[in-house]
């Protein structure tokens, strides 16, 4: 990965984003480099209305060109641990295999009722998350 200037990051909003008659939750933590503070930062921001009652309950978490370690990793886990009961399914986008591996070895420590996935294409990864069987 690159680093870039944390002045030159560019920090997309999170959305709500209709597909084939669902409806999911597009968390954009991508291309955010080595900058874990404005990662978790944002994340626990857009947390808050992930929590909504109105939110979708299908989150696509979006980390590509993101570093993705240990302490992030168990930040985010803990956060949609909180939000369980509001949360179906979850698939995380553009995680390497070591990030990969850490997510769900805490995913299975901390335990989540929602199915989670991951996927290197985010259009694969929003029909994952559309599709009715878990």
């Amino acid at each position: 990965m690159k680093k870039i200037l944390k002045e030159n990051l560019i920090i997309r909003n999170s959305f709500k984003l209709p597909f084939l008659g669902g409806e999911i939750w597009s968390e954009e933590l991508d291309g955010l480099n080595i900058y874990t503070d404005v990662v978790i930062d944002k994340f626990l921001r857009d947390m808050v209305t992930i929590r909504k009652p109105s939110s979708p309950t299908l989150i696509a978490i979006h980390l590509n060109e993101t570093l993705v370690e240990e302490r992030l990793v168990n930040i985010i886990v803990t956060e949609l641990k909180k939000a369980d009961n509001s949360i179906q399914k979850v698939v995380f986008v553009g995680l390497n295999r070591t990030s990969q591996k850490l997510m769900k070895s805490s995913i299975e420590i901390v335990g989540v009722s929602f199915a989670y996935a991951f996927s290197n294409d985010y259009e694969n990864a929003k029909e994952w998350l559309v599709n009715k069987q878990r």
